[in-house]
């Protein structure tokens, strides 16, 4: 029982002694937190004391010099102040001149400060040019530029009815002085005009300074600034909208492309509808007139200008790009879910997912006797017919080229079977023709005498 006792006692001293430990271990905790309050708050104090002082070497006795003046009643002000305007400047307001003027008659409105006028302005008003980017006046010191000293009938003093039209006294192309870069200037003569442009250039970008070039108010590559407006929510028509997040392919020139959006699109106005920087053919053609490695699986795509010049029979949408849509009839120019940006599939040939069906009729290649849905048919027998539905169907790039070709009806130069390329030896006569690929022996057909 003795010893039962003494192990027992042991236990407490052990459980006594581990408590201690445990309170002499929140007491350090508790010091070295009131400590570190301590350093806070003393380096808060040193930075006010650093913020307010004044230089020793300055300070005079001057109070028994100092003059006290009184403030100007607003019957006073001088004629070309009047009418007092809806926002003054509050030391203006309060009739405070001197605050930063001098009385000489000889040279009314002279300051108390030499140099430029930022100078006054900062000794109220903090630092506006911080950022990376700075507005060239803002950063000359030349606040005047953009904001009246005394009143105005637009808030933050602006000397323009609105933010807009101060921005366009200097932006708009037909104001801009010659030495504006024409990059930095907005022509309003276009057809389309992007619609914060319309409103207020502040949507997109900063006024005194930005970490962003053109003053923008975020970073263009990680495409936000545009996507703010255009995601998928239903706040724009579907013209408008661009549905990028978990699509499966996305455009090399939106997600690699250093401009990103203005790669393809003008942000403010355009000569042509989306606010594109070129005719929508001729701006696709501006990047794919050489081969280009593509985003989706790496192989190399052809050089599409060059193809189109040495093929004179163009698919319709290319053809007549501004009746009916040009390459974005297909493609979609942002993302798909499809393979080479298509807006349906290539290879379903369901009337709902096969993207030829878009413009193309089912029923030319459903109906198997007809006399009028097409002119592949020898006498009444729909070849179309039998192509896409003997066995699984063959797709219709087979036979015809999607973009274009040497030959009409968009036929094929070669087939592709299986990586290897098969000549169609396609001939055209006045009532049908023939081909002699590498899958069939010579077959004619003829709308008028059928052939066996």
């Amino acid at each position: 029982i003795a010893i039962d006792g003494q192990e027992s006692k042991k236990e407490k001293m052990e459980k006594l002694t581990a408590k201690i430990l445990e309170l002499e271990k929140k007491l350090h905790e508790k010091l070295e937190q009131e400590d570190k309050a301590q350093k806070e708050k003393s380096a808060a104090e040193i930075a006010l004391a650093q913020k307010i002082a004044v230089d020793e070497t300055n300070l005079t006795h001057s109070k028994v010099k100092t003059k006290v003046t009184k403030l100007m009643k607003m019957e006073d002000f001088p004629e070309t102040l009047k009418p007092l305007q809806k926002y003054l400047h509050e030391p203006f307001g309060r009739g405070a001149c001197l605050l930063c003027h001098i009385p000489d008659p000889k040279k009314p409105g002279k300051l108390i400060i030499k140099g430029k006028i930022s100078n006054l302005c900062y000794e109220c008003h903090p630092l506006k040019v911080k950022k990376k980017y700075k507005h060239k006046p803002a950063n000359e010191g030349n606040c005047i530029d953009c904001h009246d000293p005394h009143q105005s009938n637009t808030k933050y003093l602006l000397k323009a009815p609105s933010k807009k039209s101060l921005c366009l006294k200097c932006h708009d192309a037909s104001k801009a002085k010659k030495s504006m870069s024409k990059e930095k200037t907005i022509n309003f003569n276009a057809n389309f005009i992007h619609d914060p442009i319309k409103k207020d250039c502040l949507k997109c970008h900063e006024y005194h300074s930005s970490n962003y070039k053109y003053l923008l108010k975020k970073d263009i590559k990680d495409l936000n600034l545009c996507m703010d407006c255009h995601k998928d929510n239903n706040k724009h028509n579907v013209e408008k909208t661009i549905k990028m997040d978990n699509m499966r392919y996305k455009h090399g020139a939106v997600i690699n492309s250093k401009k990103r959006c203005e790669e393809c699109h003008d942000p403010h106005t355009s000569r042509h509808k989306n606010l594109l920087k070129k005719q929508q053919v001729a701006l696709c053609l501006s990047c794919h007139d050489k081969q280009i490695k593509s985003n989706e699986d790496g192989s190399l795509m052809i050089n599409m200008k060059e193809y189109l010049d040495t093929h004179q029979n163009w698919h319709k949408p290319i053809e007549d790009a501004k009746k009916e849509g040009g390459c974005v009839a297909c493609h979609n120019p942002h993302s798909s879910n499809y393979f080479s940006l298509l807006k349906k599939s290539y290879s379903k040939l369901s009337p709902k997912d096969f993207i030829c069906y878009k413009c193309h009729k089912p029923e030319k290649f459903k109906t198997k006797f007809t006399t009028k849905l097409t002119k592949f048919r020898n006498k009444n027998v729909n070849l179309h017919f039998v192509h896409a539905e003997y066995k699984e169907g063959m797709a219709c790039r087979a036979c015809h080229d999607e973009h274009a070709s040497k030959y009409p009806s968009l036929i094929r130069d070669y087939t592709d079977f299986n990586g290897v390329k098969y000549p169609l030896r396609y001939i055209k006569t006045t009532t049908g023709g023939s081909c002699l690929p590498a899958c069939h022996k010579r077959f004619e057909y003829d709308r008028e005498k059928p052939r066996k």
